[in-house]
Formats: C-alpha cells, structure tokens, sequence
C-alpha cells in the first residue's frame, strides 16, 4: 500500500509465493511432487528535498532524495526444484531496492536486509529536464542468505559491494552515464559501465560504451546511425526522405579476446514514398559460435513491408542505441504497436 506525497513516500508491502511442482522422470530430483510457500515483508521509504540553485549561468532545481528499503523472507529448502526460467539478478540500481535476488519463481531468496541509498538531481528550473543525476547505495544483511543457484556459494558477507552512478546530459546532444560497483575491501572497481551518446539532430546519432568487469571480460561497444553524405563532406542540407542513404550499425569489441563478440552493420534509403534497408548482423550465441544473417526489407509508404528473412528492424531497435525508425514519407513516426505484432 503506497502512501505518496510530494516530499516522500512510504510503501509497506506483504507478498505470499506458493508453489507446487509435478515431476514426471526429472533427472534434475528424485522426487515427484513439491511445495513451497514464502512469505515476503518490506518497507519501502523515501524523502526528497530540493532547493534552487545555479551552475554555469544556469537556473537549476537541486533534489536530495535519501531512500531505505527493508525485506525480509524466511528460510524455505528449494534445493529440490529444478531451474526453469530463474537466474541471479545482477547487482545494480535496478535491482538493488528489490526483495527477491532472483529472476523468475524457482528461487525465493531468504532475504533479511537493509538497502540505503541516496540521489541528487540538477533538473533544468524552466523545462524540468534533468541535466545531471548522481546516486550511491549499498546493502546491509542481517543473516547469511542460503537459497542459492546450484553450486554457488551463499552470500556471508554483511556489508555489499558499493554502488555509484552518475548522468550528465547537460545539453540536449550530448549524455553521459557510468556505474561503478566499488569493493571496499580491496578497494578497486568489480564492474563499471561507461557510455558517451552525442545526438545533434534526427537519424544522427553516435554512442561509445566501455564495460568492465573484473577477471571475466572487457568491451568497447560503438553504435551509430548517421547520413552517409555527411560523413564524405556534404552540407547535410538534402530534406528528409528525398533519395537520401543512412548508415547504422553497432561493434562489440571483446579486449581479452581480441576480437569482434557482436556485431551490426547496416545500410539504409529513404525515399519521398518508399524505404529500404540490408543489414549483415552476426551475434554471438555461445563462447565458440555466432549467428549470422543478412536481412534485407523495403517498405512501401502506407502500404506494407516485404522483408528477406527476420525483420531488419527488430535487429536495429534492439542493438543500436537511440535507434529511430527513417521517415519514409511520414514525419518519422513510428509504427502502432496496435498494428505491429512482431
């Protein structure tokens, strides 16, 4: 039950998980039924101050906005149930104000813990836009967790790693964000994740992302979509939709491996009443295979797409950032999701 007003919040929250599983010859239990039911509590709880104040000539909104979190959910023996759709979740500020430290139903952590953390935000004082955002959190536990993954160890340490975050987008064509997850212990960085995105106009986009994390991997990712005749030295006057070609791709590059883990790589025309694009996507699905395609669409304005294969849209909106669909004749906007079902 949230109680919100404008200078905070309070949410007490009760959850009840019952489950029951039937086994037909599982080779993962010897047994051929189980039940489970786990009660989960939480306190959910939050201020937020603000103040006026200015940066560089600039009229900003500060906010402070301290937040604590409680949960708690008893010890209940899962060993026995397979895993069909749960995995950990990773550590982030997505995740680290949640009860359960599990993906899916299979595993209900026996969790009893305390996540403190704090916000500041500079909002633009005119638009409301949020030109900077910095936060920090970490997690208390009251008791060593038990529920966990096959083979894993169960979490004994009291105190989590730390987590800091940062989001400058200053202006409107440029934005940075990074998240760091700081160890205290032996003092060095366990995972960090930096992005730069610099977006000057419509179908122009540019994002270099680093991530990090320790003794498992290192990447560079670059995504991009840009008008071909600027990058040969055009004025970039030409209207949109008027026989003009784009580029788009994004390059997974792994540091330890010493080669491309992902990659698309696209061309792009927009026409006054009709689009195409081909696109060559090769993604890595295990540590020794990748999946190659070469996907190919043109579109008729108003009318229908015909496409070679998947859909080359999909593969663009998923795998390069800040992505938008070309006009092809309608102002850029973007298909229905009431009439587009894949």
């Amino acid at each position: 039950r949230p109680f919100v007003a404008p200078q905070g919040f309070i949410t007490p929250k009760l959850m009840i998980n019952s489950r029951h599983y039937n086994f037909d010859n599982s080779p993962y239990t010897t047994v051929s039924s189980k039940s489970v039911t786990v009660p989960t509590v939480s306190l959910d709880t939050g201020l937020v101050f603000e103040r006026t104040t200015s940066l560089f000539g600039r009229n900003l909104i500060q906010t402070l906005e301290p937040r604590a979190f409680y949960t708690y959910s008893p010890y209940r023996n899962q060993s026995m149930i397979p895993l069909y759709d749960t995995a950990p979740y990773d550590f982030s500020f997505a995740t680290i104000f949640t009860s359960n430290s599990f993906s899916g139903y299979d595993r209900i952590a026996d969790n009893n813990m305390l996540t403190v953390g704090a916000t500041t935000r500079y909002l633009d004082a005119e638009t409301g836009a949020e030109a900077a955002r910095f936060g920090i959190a970490q997690r208390l536990r009251f008791s060593d967790q038990k529920v966990t993954m096959p083979g894993a160890a169960p979490s004994t340490d009291s105190w989590s790693d730390i987590l800091l975050g940062a989001g400058i987008n200053w202006t409107p064509k440029w934005g940075f964000d990074t998240t760091v997850q700081f160890n205290p212990d032996t003092g060095r960085s366990v995972r960090s994740t930096m992005q730069a995105r610099y977006k000057p106009g419509d179908y122009k986009t540019l994002a270099l992302a680093y991530r990090y994390q320790a003794q498992t991997s290192e990447q560079w990712d670059l995504g991009w979509q840009w008008p071909v005749d600027q990058i040969f030295g055009g004025d970039g006057k030409k209207a949109k939709g008027e026989g003009r070609w784009y580029t788009v791709g994004r390059l997974n590059y792994s540091v330890r491996d010493k080669k491309l883990v992902d990659s698309v790589i696209g061309l792009e025309y927009a026409g006054c009443c009709w689009s195409s694009r081909v696109v060559l996507q090769r993604l890595q699905n295990s540590l020794v295979q990748a999946n190659t395609k070469l996907l190919f669409q043109i579109e008729f304005t108003g009318l229908t797409k015909l496409s070679l294969g998947s859909d080359p849209l999909v593969s663009l909106r998923d795998n390069v950032p800040g992505y938008q669909m070309l006009p092809s004749g309608r102002g850029g906007v973007p298909p229905s999701r009431f009439s587009n079902y894949d």
